[in-house]
């Protein structure tokens, strides 16, 4: 169980949650909704924060995921996914069923039992102390507690924008996870110039692209 201590660090850890979801228009805290429902002193209380709360998407970070089923729909895999909230003690339940939030669960490491996920769903409702997701975006594999202190999006999300080039015909981000890349700025501007790095970034972003794609439908595939 988790101290008083322990559990005002994760309500004020929430403000960075909200700030990881600011490119989502309208989304709301789901750990503050979590939280606040868990706390509310009558089942009017709880009625008007499930009203309002129903049919817009919030944000959960630090999801525990201690259930984890796939299954296929008329040819299209889907993973049914039971997570533990820590601030609120609440389970989420969530039906996940886009494809790029397949891949990012079977990226290796493939997310499993005793993984921390953090996703934006639209909350439908809420069964036997379980908050309802659906549809659900994972957005990136978690970490299971907050950080002390200040905390950077690419610490936790290898896809965020670690570098952006805008010298060449077309703009290049570059993710955290492809931060290497960077070792080769040199040489390249030097003999191909900046439309020439800007190209080399390119296509070799687009060739990790395909090669992760590829492994994530391989790990779906062999994982239980």
């Amino acid at each position: 169980m988790l101290t008083k201590i322990t559990r005002t660090m994760l309500v004020a850890a929430l403000l960075l949650g909200a700030g990881a979801s600011r490119g989502v228009a309208r989304t709301s805290n789901g750990n503050d909704f979590a939280l606040y429902y868990d706390e509310a002193k009558t089942d009017h209380e709880r009625k008007e924060l499930l009203d309002d709360a129903k049919g817009r998407p919030h944000f959960f970070r630090y999801l525990m995921i201690s259930e984890l089923e796939k299954g296929d729909q008329k040819g299209r895999p889907f993973i049914v996914i039971r997570a533990f909230e820590p601030a609120s003690h609440m389970d989420v339940k969530m039906f996940v069923s886009k494809r790029v939030s397949l891949g990012k669960l079977s990226e290796e490491p493939v997310s499993t039992i005793g993984d921390a996920i953090a996703v934006t769903g639209v909350v439908t409702g809420i069964k036997d102390n379980t908050i309802l997701l659906n549809p659900v975006v994972v957005r990136y594999k978690d970490r299971l507690y907050p950080k002390r202190g200040k905390e950077l999006l690419y610490e936790v999300d290898p896809t965020a924008t670690f570098y952006s080039f805008t010298g060449g015909k077309k703009a290049v981000n570059l993710t955290y996870q492809d931060r290497d890349l960077l070792q080769h700025k040199s040489s390249i501007l030097s003999s191909r110039g900046r439309q020439g790095w800007a190209e080399f970034l390119l296509q070799e972003v687009e060739k990790r692209k395909k090669a992760r794609a590829a492994a994530a439908r391989e790990n779906f595939k062999k994982s239980p």
